[in-house]
C-alpha cells in the first residue's frame, strides 16, 4: 500500500511539472514596455539632452529681441556734383594742374529718414558636443532672422548664418568672432568705438594653447578684412576695397587685387579671480590698383598724362584690454578698459564702428556723422599710396544694482587721420575724431526676460582740408552730433 501511494504521488508530481512546462510555451499577454525618457547631459560647458541613438549632447538656445529706436535727424552733408565745384590752383613740378574743390551742401533728411524705427530679431543656437580622448568635440550653429524698417539697424531682412564653427583640441575652424577682439560691441546695440567681430563674425582657422594659471595663447589665420566700398568712376573720388583715390581726372577707377594672405592674428589671454586681460596683434595685407586718365574737362592740364599704379602693402594693428571684478560694489559688477591702434588696417582700430553713422558711398554721412573716408589707405592724385592711422579707447562699467536691475555706462573715443604732407587731401579732411557716451538700463522682472533702455550721445569733429575753398558756398562742416535711444524687450531661452 505504501509503495502504491508513493507511485501515485510521484506520477502526480510529474504531471504537474510537465503541465507547467507546457503552459510556459503557450502565448501570453505581455505588459507594456517601460517608458523611454530624454537623458540630460553635460559635456564641458554645454548642458542639454542626449540625441537618441548617439553619444552627442545637444543644447538648443536663443532669444527674440523686439525693439523701437528713436533719434534726432539733423542735416546730412554731401559733396556737390562736379558742375558745382569751385576752383583753386595748386602747383606741382609736373604737371601744372587746376584742381576742382567741391562745395559741401546740406541736405535735409527730415523728410527722407524716419525719426523712429522698428526692428525684430529671432536667433536660434545649436551646440552639439561629444566627449573624446582629446577633449570635447563641439559644433556650434547660430542662425539669425531679422526684419526692420532700415532706420537704426540692418538694411537687409532675412535669415543668415551668423556663426558656424567646429572646435576640438584647441582647434577652431569656421565663422567665429575674431581672436583679436576684446570688448567687441559694448553693451549698447549700436557698437561703440571698438573692434567688433562678434555681431559679424568672420571665417578663420585658429589654434589655442591653454596653460596653467588661466593663461592661453592663440594663433589665428583670419579672412582678410579689406571690405569693399563705393566705386564712383564718374566723380573724382573712388572707393573700393577700403581704397580711395583722389585726383583731377576725367576718368578714374580703383580695383582690389587678389587676396594673397590672410589676416594673421596672435593673442594672449589671462582669466583669474580678479578679472582678466587680453593682448593681441594683427598683420594685414592690402593690395589695390588705380588707373586714371589725367585729361578732359572741367579739368585743365598743361599736358595729358595717364596713371596706373598698384599697391601691395602690409598694415598692422595692436589691442590691449583689462577687466577688473568689483565684488565690493556688488556680486557680478565689473569694469573694463581697452585701447587699439592700427596703421593701414583700419578694420581693427575700432574707429569704423557704426557709432560714426550710417555708411553712404563709402563716406559716413548720416545726420550724426561726417563726410569722412574710412579706408586702409588712399591714393593721392600722383598715384602715391598713404596708409591710414587710427586708434580708439573705450571703457565700460557693469553695475549690478540688484539681482534684477543693471546699469551699464560706457564711453569711447576714436581718431582717424591720413598723411597730410602730400596733395592727397585737397578735398577730403585729413583727420576726424569723435566721442561716444552711452548707457544701458536693464530690468529683468523674471528669469530670461529683459526690458532695457539705451541712451547714446555722439559728437564728431573733422579738420578742414588744407586746400579747401570757401568760394561758391563751399563752407566746410567741421562738427556734428546727435542723440539716439532704444527701448527693447528680449526673451531668451
Amino acid at each position: 500500500m505504501t509503495v502504491m501511494k508513493s507511485l501515485l504521488l510521484g506520477s502526480a508530481a510529474t504531471l504537474v511539472v510537465v503541465a507547467g512546462a507546457q503552459a510556459a510555451d503557450l502565448p501570453t499577454k505581455k505588459g507594456a514596455p517601460a517608458a523611454e525618457y530624454v537623458k540630460v547631459c553635460k559635456v564641458g560647458d554645454i548642458a542639454g539632452f542626449v540625441i537618441p541613438g548617439s553619444d552627442t549632447c545637444l543644447k538648443i538656445s536663443g532669444y527674440v529681441n523686439a525693439q523701437i529706436a528713436m533719434g534726432n535727424v539733423d542735416d546730412e552733408y554731401t559733396l556737390a556734383p562736379l558742375s558745382e565745384f569751385s576752383k583753386v590752383s595748386l602747383h606741382f613740378s609736373s604737371p601744372h594742374v587746376t584742381w576742382g574743390v567741391p562745395a559741401m551742401t546740406a541736405k535735409s533728411t527730415a523728410t527722407e529718414v524716419n525719426d523712429i524705427g522698428y526692428y525684430t530679431r529671432g536667433q536660434v543656437n545649436f551646440d552639439a558636443v561629444t566627449n573624446t580622448a582629446y577633449g570635447p568635440l563641439l559644433a556650434h550653429i547660430e542662425l539669425q532672422s531679422n526684419v526692420g524698417d532700415d532706420r537704426f539697424d540692418s538694411t537687409t531682412d532675412g535669415t543668415t548664418l551668423n556663426e558656424g564653427y567646429v572646435s576640438w583640441a584647441g582647434v577652431t575652424a569656421g565663422k567665429h568672432p575674431s581672436f583679436y577682439d576684446y570688448l567687441a560691441g559694448g553693451d549698447t546695440w549700436k557698437d561703440f568705438f571698438s573692434p567688433d567681430h562678434s555681431g559679424t563674425p568672420i571665417n578663420l582657422l585658429a589654434y589655442t594653447a591653454t596653460f596653467g594659471g588661466g593663461f592661453s595663447a592663440t594663433v589665428s589665420l583670419e579672412q582678410n578684412e579689406s571690405a569693399s566700398g563705393f566705386l564712383g568712376a564718374a566723380a573724382d573720388i573712388t572707393f573700393h576695397h577700403h581704397l580711395i583715390a583722389t585726383g583731377a581726372v576725367s576718368s578714374i577707377s580703383g580695383t582690389p587685387l587678389g587676396v594673397r594672405a590672410p589676416d594673421i592674428v596672435a593673442s594672449l589671454d589671462v582669466t583669474q579671480s580678479w578679472g582678466g586681460a587680453h593682448l593681441a596683434g594683427v598683420a594685414h595685407n592690402d593690395r589695390d590698383s588705380i588707373t586714371a586718365s589725367l585729361t578732359g574737362e572741367p579739368w585743365f592740364f598743361d599736358e595729358s598724362t595717364s596713371l596706373s599704379k598698384d599697391s601691395d602693402v602690409w598694415g598692422y594693428g595692436v589691442i590691449g584690454g583689462v577687466t577688473f571684478n568689483l565684488p565690493m560694489l556688488s556680486a557680478g559688477s565689473k569694469i573694463a578698459f581697452q585701447g587699439a591702434y592700427t596703421d593701414g588696417a583700419i578694420a581693427y582700430s575700432g574707429a569704423t564702428s557704426p557709432a560714426w553713422g550710417e555708411q553712404d558711398q563709402g563716406f559716413n554721412t548720416n545726420g550724426n556723422g561726417l563726410e569722412f573716408p574710412m579706408a586702409d589707405g588712399v591714393f593721392d592724385p600722383l598715384g602715391n599710396y598713404h596708409k591710414s592711422e587710427a586708434w580708439s579707447v573705450a571703457g565700460q562699467l557693469t553695475w549690478k544694482v540688484s539681482p534684477n536691475f543693471e546699469i551699464d555706462p560706457e564711453i569711447s573715443y576714436a581718431s582717424v587721420q591720413y598723411d597730410n604732407s602730400t596733395s592727397a587731401f585737397w578735398m577730403i579732411s585729413p583727420k576726424a575724431t569723435a566721442w561716444w557716451v552711452g548707457a544701458v538700463f536693464d530690468w529683468s522682472p523674471v528669469k530670461n526676460l529683459d526690458f532695457a533702455f539705451d541712451a547714446i550721445y555722439e559728437s564728431s569733429h573733422q579738420d578742414t582740408p588744407e586746400y579747401w575753398s570757401t568760394a561758391g558756398g563751399g563752407a566746410f562742416q567741421n562738427n556734428a552730433d546727435g542723440f539716439n535711444g532704444r527701448i527693447h524687450v528680449v526673451r531668451s531661452f
